[in-house]
């Protein structure tokens, strides 16, 4: 069966920044059993807005939703601009334990699913950029690289069904509720010259709605 993301309804206490671009995936171990809740409340202790990551795996292969996909996320120093970080539940540093087949294979199904997105963007560990052993000794992390690098997923009806899903999902959401740094200040001047209402700037247009905003804009000429 496809695994699906699961949203957690996480509250973020400010304004998200949206990543120009993404070159890796970056993973982690969270070096406990903790819930994606529970690292939620950790980061917002620490002062964040919010869960670093961009995703976690939870050790029975459920996945979850944590900051938005597009959005700067904070796992790796002098990589979040431009990196998606996944974090695995569990601890693979300090004792000797295999990674259950739930976590890995839903850990692969969503770097496919990521690089069916973003490209073959390299797979990387914490410790690749930084001083630590994240994510951990006993982490299987070149067994995952290669299966999710050999190959890719093949675009199946339920694959197809879930991408749509997940995508209606985001939007119903309120993903997509903030402009892009490059186009904000277009966006303001469409908004003071009311060519466009100001809701929902990552969202799709349809004719109509694409019609309305052309004879707004020829008005203000």
């Amino acid at each position: 069966m496809t695994p699906t993301i699961q949203n957690p309804n996480l509250n973020f206490t400010g304004t998200l920044s949206r990543r120009s671009q993404t070159n890796r995936i970056i993973l982690h171990h969270l070096a406990a059993d903790a819930s994606v809740q529970t690292v939620h409340s950790w980061h917002l202790q620490r002062g964040w807005i919010g869960i670093g990551y961009h995703f976690q795996v939870d050790q029975d292969g459920t996945i979850w939703q944590g900051r938005p996909t597009d959005t700067i996320g904070a796992h790796t120093q002098g990589s979040n601009a431009t990196s998606i970080g996944i974090a695995c539940q569990g601890d693979y540093h300090r004792a000797k334990i295999t990674m259950p087949n739930t976590q890995m294979e839903s850990l692969v199904w969503l770097l496919r699913h990521l690089r069916g997105i973003y490209g073959d963007i390299p797979i990387s560990g914490h410790r690749e950029h930084q001083a630590t052993a994240c994510p951990g000794q006993f982490f299987p992390l070149d067994e995952i690289k290669n299966q999710a690098e050999s190959e890719e997923e093949e675009m199946t009806e339920d694959r197809i069904k879930a991408l749509i899903t997940q995508t209606l999902t985001e939007l119903l959401s309120g993903k997509g509720t903030e402009p892009s740094p490059w186009a904000k200040p277009e966006w303001d001047l469409a908004i003071e010259a009311e060519i466009t209402d100001g809701t929902r700037p990552g969202g799709y247009v349809t004719r109509e709605e694409a019609a309305i905003m052309a004879h707004r804009a020829r008005r203000v000429e």
